[in-house]
């Protein structure tokens, strides 16, 4: 399953990517590229912005790919 939505400042609602679910993952698209871990601020209002993905669903995502390009 794949769903997306909206990650925003916390301070202005600027939205500051998309998040993708692809089955346990979550990535965050920023310019045309996903990230797993963003420590960045909003350049309208100078707010932190931290979003990290889990590095263990991470990990077991690659690991089902791996496994099912060796089949």
């Amino acid at each position: 399953m794949i769903s997306e939505s909206a990650v925003t400042c916390p301070k202005c609602g600027n939205e500051v990517g998309r998040e993708f679910v692809v089955g346990e993952v979550i990535f965050l698209e920023v310019g045309g590229v996903l990230v797993r871990r963003l420590e960045a601020s909003c350049k309208q209002r100078g707010a932190d912005i931290f979003w990290v993905v889990s590095d263990v669903r991470l990990q077991r995502l690659i690991k089902r790919v791996l496994e099912n390009r060796n089949k």
